[in-house]
């Protein structure tokens, strides 16, 4: 009879903690008493993380932030919040608030280097820039017009944010931001607000929004934005997380649908959010995302914890 020893070269492992194998790679656990396989996933899945400690729609993300590193600030609960997290893969911690309590606002960044910029601030309409040190929130170069629900992605020294409502109108403005000032760029081709961003100063990625809802995604060069092929569910207060070649995109109005970008398509995902909302904010990876807050339409504290195809994943072996 053929072993596994005699398939592979070597017999199973017995270890005291799962480490990291190969894809169907086999292992005893001798402290859990288990056996366990080395798989990947063939779907993506949402797993749940700690809720934030105020729950709160309309907030403020580091979307360049990782899975385990992430910051979430500002917000409705439903009076405009100043409040803002860290997370650090399993509990949010209470850091020092933003100077300007907002909701709708724009936010990029890291969980140690974030900015947030505009929103909307007691029915008012704001230009107020903050950045993040770690530490504490200080006052940065006013964005060019008050302006609410735009789109947003980067880091601290190269960000841009794109779309929103202004007093008069809903704008497909576009500026990037150096760390201290804010410079027009070339404006969205569909002007719209509540949209999803993910990417790079100069290879961004923007989805969904309204009016609408819209589907229409578009690709930024650094320069221009170029129409891209749509979401499969169109949708506004939609968020996500990635590259300008590959992105995720979950939640939003009126679905709670996961959808991957591969640089040139959309393509649903069998799993959704289990706590269907929108107004969320997202950070990290396609392969490794987080989801958290927003509205369902009450707030949610709800933070999910996104593991996309792909990815790696350890199984206990069953007699089932």
């Amino acid at each position: 009879m053929t072993t596994y020893k005699g398939i592979n070269g070597f017999a199973v492992q017995s270890v005291a903690s799962d480490p990291t194998f190969d894809e169907g790679q086999v292992w005893y656990n001798n402290a859990s008493y288990a056996f366990k396989l080395a798989a990947v996933t063939t779907v993506g899945t949402f797993a749940s993380g700690g809720n934030l400690n105020t729950a709160r729609g309309s907030l403020g993300g580091s979307g360049s932030g990782t899975q385990t590193a992430a910051l979430a600030f500002g917000g409705r609960l439903p009076s405009d919040s100043s409040a803002s997290e860290s997370y650090n893969g399993t509990s949010w911690t209470n850091t020092p608030s933003l100077g300007t309590a907002r909701r709708d606002l724009g936010g990029f960044g890291t969980q140690t280097a974030a900015v947030g910029v505009a929103g909307n601030g007691g029915g008012v309409k704001v230009t107020n820039t903050e950045k993040w040190n770690g530490s504490s929130w200080t006052a940065s170069g006013a964005y060019p017009a008050a302006t609410e629900a735009l789109g947003a992605l980067g880091i601290q020294t190269a960000g841009l944010a794109f779309g929103g409502e202004t007093v008069p109108a809903i704008v497909g403005t576009t500026n990037t931001f150096n760390g201290s000032t804010w410079t027009p760029t070339g404006s969205l081709n569909t002007a719209r607000y509540g949209m999803g961003g993910s990417g790079t100063q100069t290879a961004g990625l923007a989805f969904g929004g309204a009016p609408g809802p819209s589907a229409a995604t578009e690709s930024f060069n650094g320069t221009t934005w170029t129409t891209v092929n749509s979401l499969n569910t169109a949708r506004v207060g939609v968020s996500g997380a990635g590259t300008q070649t590959a992105t995720v995109a979950f939640g939003g109005t009126p679905s709670a649908a996961t959808e991957l970008w591969n640089g040139t398509s959309w393509t649903s995902n069998p799993t959704t959010l289990a706590t269907a909302r929108n107004n969320l904010a997202g950070a990290g990876t396609q392969t490794t995302a987080l989801a958290f807050g927003g509205l369902t339409p009450a707030v949610s504290a709800a933070t999910e914890e996104w593991t996309g195809p792909g990815s790696p994943v350890t199984k206990t072996i069953t007699t089932s």
